[in-house]
């Protein structure tokens, strides 16, 4: 017998339908009936119904709310919706909360007859399915319990190995030998990834499966934190070296057919050779080790170097000279990034990413007994904080370059405080510094500066008799005209990108706004008609 369970506001709908109904001729019996969407979910929970007939409107919950509670909760169990005519288009949204169909009030009794056979064929077929995935699938049950025991590994260590090894026995699979290999994409620019994330992490799973099988080489694929651990097995008779050079070249083999086929780049750290599952633990952290000092470096060496070197055997130091935060505290930026090129170049040719991370530490300490009382000690904590969560050098040479900036920012502000300059002075020498960046406008300034853009724009217009935003237009004009008049050669949009406008035509309006001519036409005064030709 099919279990049922009618929910609907209308005693006379439920109580008619579980009384005028022959259940028993449908192979069905109704075990409860509720008033609205609230009660329908405990009768549900209690009964656990194969049917459930559910009335749209009701007070508390309605009938499409209670679908989707049963989808997320029950998705095994199938969902009939009662609608009246005037709710028809409102209940063919039912299809994305998965419901099986939709009668119309009043209800017909053959119908309703066909509707609940049809549901009865549907969950009979189901169940079919069921036991025959069941009965043959002996081989894939025991690749999801080898998948579950090599995950408990892999993520516990060996604390519970002695149960896995029974495990193993008692579902008589065999691991064999072979090493743990971990691929990732990771590009936190790259938003195509982001947004596909787990399609891409699939087509990698399937390329390197069918790469490894060229090989010979059997895999279990667990997937941990965005990272593809690739558990791959081979010949127990082999000798270790034979097994490792080939996991070698068919990982090579891997990294080149999914840069192919999904153009992407990943990173790998292969693992040491296990022999046993004790051994599984220590290869998958000797890979992951390398997968995230291959990560952070780069670039693949050729044929991985065998995946075994970390880093330089001679490690370089960046220089970490006085100089530099004397350049700092001075507000030299110049100076400043001179001194940070150098550091990461010492530290980039030594490749070794301890040193690296630990030269980050030594240097934002280090800053940070210059500079007690500033704000940016705020920032340098807060980066000191996301050392260990530098997981590429780009990412490391941003957040030093960053502190750099900000730090040598400050100080020029203190610096010209100390000097008496009011703010809107100090916002106008930024501007004619950074009147190229084509982000620039007033809210980035106020930001920058700490105060509210209403009250920046009162101040700059106060005291200089001019508005922000006509001040950082004229400034860029002003700096167009001069590149105009210095070079023939520069086209208008090559002047326009120049100066901070990412817009050419706007750049032209703004340009014959304050000269009574567009570029083009200045070009012309200047060096003849043919001259934008070029």
């Amino acid at each position: 017998m099919y279990k049922i369970v009618i929910v609907d506001d209308e005693d006379i709908v439920s109580r008619g339908l579980s009384e005028k109904v022959d259940w028993s001729k449908l192979n069905c019996t109704v075990c409860g009936t509720a008033a609205n969407g609230l009660e329908g979910m405990e009768v549900i929970e209690r009964f656990k119904p194969d049917i459930v007939i559910t009335d749209i409107k009701m007070p508390g919950m309605n009938g499409l709310e209670l679908a989707e509670h049963i989808k997320r909760h029950y998705p095994g169990m199938i969902t009939i919706l009662l609608s009246g005519y005037s709710e028809f288009d409102y209940a063919r949204t039912a299809v994305r909360h998965q419901v099986f169909d939709y009668l119309l009030k009043p209800i017909k009794i053959p119908d309703l007859n066909a509707c609940i056979l049809k549901a009865v064929d549907r969950i009979n077929g189901k169940r079919a399915s069921l036991l025959q995935a069941a009965s043959d699938s002996k081989r894939e049950n025991a690749d999801i319990v080898e998948a579950g025991i090599l995950m408990n590994v892999i993520v516990n260590g060996n604390k519970d190995i002695a149960a896995m090894r029974t495990k193993l026995k008692d579902y008589g699979i065999q691991l064999g030998c072979g090493v743990v290999v971990v691929f990732e994409m990771y590009n936190p620019s790259d938003l195509s990834y982001e947004e596909y994330a787990s399609l891409y992490q699939y087509a990698v799973n399937n390329i390197v499966n069918e790469t490894y099988l060229r090989f010979q080489m059997a895999t279990s694929i667990v997937d941990i934190e965005g990272k593809s651990v690739v558990v791959v097995k081979s010949d127990p008779a082999l000798q270790q070296v034979i097994i490792r050079k080939r996991v070698v070249e068919a990982t090579t083999e891997c990294l080149e057919n999914i840069e192919m086929y999904l153009k992407k780049q990943i990173s790998v750290g292969i693992g040491t050779n296990f022999r046993e599952i004790s051994e599984l633990y220590s290869s998958f952290q000797h890979a992951l080790k390398l997968l995230e000092t291959q990560l952070f470096w780069g670039s693949l060496m050729p044929k991985l170097q065998d995946a075994l070197q970390c880093s330089s055997s001679k490690p370089l130091l960046g220089r970490m000279d006085a100089e530099w935060f004397e350049a700092i505290c001075d507000g030299d930026e110049r100076k400043a990034k001179r001194y940070l090129d150098e550091f990461t170049a010492g530290i980039r040719a030594g490749r070794n990413k301890s040193i690296a991370l630990n030269s980050c530490l030594d240097f934002l300490l280090g800053l940070s007994k210059h500079v007690p009382e500033w704000k940016i000690k705020d920032q340098i904590t807060e980066a000191i904080a996301g050392i260990t969560g530098l997981r590429t050098f780009e990412e490391y040479t941003y957040l030093l370059s960053r502190i750099t900036a900000q730090a040598c920012e400050e100080a020029l502000w203190r610096k010209e405080e100390a000097m008496g300059r009011s703010l809107a002075e100090r916002i106008a020498r930024y501007v004619d510094d950074h009147y190229a960046e084509a982000e620039l406008n007033l809210q980035l300034v106020a930001d920058l500066f700490h105060v509210s853009a209403s009250h920046l724009s009162r101040i700059f217009k106060k005291e200089l008799g001019t508005n922000f935003n006509e001040y950082l237009s004229f400034k860029r004009v002003e700096k167009a005209k001069q590149l105009l008049t210095g070079s023939r050669r520069l086209t208008v949009l090559e002047v326009a990108h120049r100066v901070g406008f990412a817009d050419g035509k706007y750049f032209g309006q703004v340009y014959k706004k304050y000269y009574g001519m567009t570029p083009s036409e200045y070009k012309e005064t200047l060096f003849g008609p043919r001259c934008n030709a070029l």
